[in-house]
């Protein structure tokens, strides 16, 4: 993502990139092109001298030659020719004339070599005319011009005329040419360059990326218009492709959307009229209990009040009958209290509760009641457990009620035994208690599975029970930082489990073993 992941390093604009590359370029080659162009300059400039030199051999050399005719005064009458070119402005290095001897017989510049060169030997020798250049390419060079002084056809002495080969006449020399010429042209390059790839490059790109952002910023089915190259152009294509398919895309998703918010609508009035008629279902389950359950000991009640009434004359029928109204009117008042415990809250009192104690005491509030006389009811706990956090006199009745509805269970699916346990556990992470109640009857049916904390739903006859229980224990449950849990034993039988976390693992949660003796 580079995230990671790496970060994108920052890097100079396009322009900048293109500008740059291109002013290397142009710099390279201008300055290759400037050492070409001198190079060129000086070879003329050599060329110039050289034919300078050549000319001034042969005039000298015809003069010479003249002279050669009067034996008595040939070395004066040389002397007197090469003086004359002393005064003119012509620079050269060397000027004298040497017999076959290698002596010099005149000389303006410069001495005939002991011993004779290359140059001296094609002049006096061979009679032939010698052209030389020395020294380095980048240093001092001079062209060397050795021609054979011959009146009658015999070379009798030897002209030689040296002069430097001086690079081209421009202000600052080598250095100054260049400089000079990089800085023209470069300027020249760059004035065409940018102006053309302004026009061929920048702008196509910058058009580019102003659609692009338009597009990134939801203008779909924005067009780019580009004049370019044919690979921008086809860039420009794609692009305006992809606009139209977001812009298509864009409008499908709406038209979706568009169904869907109305299937959601219509779903939701669905499931509002859903939970409606559930409820009103509910209601309606409540209602016929609570008229089987009050109507009946109501009923009984003013059979026995009317008989009362009669005046029986039997003090032990009419005290009879009064027990037999208590208990009917008894009847009454537990239904209503298990409505009142299922909406009214708890005291708010936390405890710290230990588990095992809590457990023999719900078996001993069960075990007397009729349904469960046959049942064989026991305690398994895990080790030592530490105390949870639960209000005492709501756990006692989470753990009556979950007895109770399993010996409903066994009552009426058969199966004869109900095992209470506990076991350290989590709750999100934090210690916590497990306690399960495990029946062996027939276990949960799906529907009964699914829906066993719902409130006022119930698989027992109408009047046999309000459906009140299990959703009462969940709501204690979740009350306390807990939760309860539903499902069927793989070895047969429904398994009940709550789960409460620890006293004290929570900062409001009172010390461990605060009202361990409490109650």
């Amino acid at each position: 993502m580079a995230s990671t992941s790496s970060r994108t390093r920052a890097r100079p604009g396009l322009w900048s990139e293109v500008a740059l590359t291109l002013a290397l370029i142009t710099l390279a080659s201008v300055i290759l092109n400037a050492g070409v162009l001198w190079m060129l300059m000086k070879q003329t400039e050599e060329e110039r001298r050289t034919d300078l030199a050549l000319a001034l051999s042969s005039a000298l050399t015809a003069q010479l030659e003249v002279e050669s005719g009067r034996d008595e005064a040939r070395e004066a009458g040389y002397r007197r020719i090469l003086s004359a070119y002393q005064a003119t402005a012509l620079d050269v290095h060397e000027l004298y004339v040497a017999d076959t001897d290698m002596a010099t017989l005149a000389s303006v510049a410069g001495r005939a070599p002991a011993t004779p060169d290359t140059g001296m030997r094609a002049a006096l020798y061979g009679n032939q005319q010698f052209i030389d250049v020395r020294g380095p390419h980048w240093g001092a060079r001079f062209v060397e011009v050795t021609s054979p002084v011959a009146p009658r056809g015999r070379a009798t002495a030897a002209l030689r005329v040296t002069m430097p080969l001086k690079p081209p006449a421009v202000p600052g020399g080598l250095a100054g040419f260049t400089l000079g010429y990089v800085a023209v042209t470069f300027a020249l390059v760059a004035a065409f360059g940018f102006t053309r790839f302004q026009r061929s490059l920048m702008q196509p790109v910058s058009e580019l990326a102003d659609g692009t952002s338009r597009i990134a910023g939801g203008e779909f089915g924005h067009m780019v218009d580009l004049d370019a190259a044919r690979e921008l152009q086809a860039l420009a294509v794609a692009l305006n492709t992809m606009s139209a398919s977001l812009a298509g895309y864009r409008s499908r998703t709406e038209e979706q959307l568009a169904r869907l918010e109305a299937a959601n609508a219509e779903l939701k009035t669905a499931q509002e009229a859903l939970i409606r008629s559930e409820k009103l279902a509910s209601v309606g389950r409540l209602a016929a209990g609570l008229a089987h359950e009050v109507g009946n000991p109501l009923s009984a009640v003013l059979g026995y009040v009317d008989l009362i009434s009669q005046d029986l004359g039997d003090p032990a029928l009419e005290a009879d009958l009064v027990a037999r109204s208590r208990k009917e009117l008894e009847r009454i008042h537990r239904i209503i209290r298990e409505l009142l415990d299922f909406a009214r809250p708890g005291s708010g009192k936390v405890e710290a509760v230990d588990v095992a104690p809590a457990l023999e005491e719900a078996l001993a509030t069960v075990s007397p009641t009729p349904a469960l006389r046959e049942v064989a009811l026991s305690v398994q706990v895990d080790g030592p457990l530490q105390p949870v956090s639960i209000e005492r006199d709501k756990l006692h009745q989470v753990l009556v009620n979950l007895l109770l509805n399993a010996g409903d269970a066994l009552r009426t699916g058969g199966g004869g035994r109900i095992t209470l346990s506990a076991e350290p556990a989590t709750l999100d992470g934090r210690p916590a208690v497990a306690i399960a109640c495990r029946d062996d009857g027939p276990g949960f049916d799906p529907v009964a599975l699914d829906r066993a904390f719902e409130p006022f739903f119930t698989t027992k006859d109408v009047g046999q029970g309000t459906g009140l229980g299990l959703a009462t224990c969940m709501q204690v449950a979740e009350a306390a930082g807990g939760r309860i849990e539903a499902r069927n034993h793989p070895d047969g039988g429904a398994v009940l489990e709550l789960v409460l976390p620890v006293a004290g693992d929570d900062p409001g949660d009172p010390p461990a073993g605060a009202d361990a003796d409490a109650g």
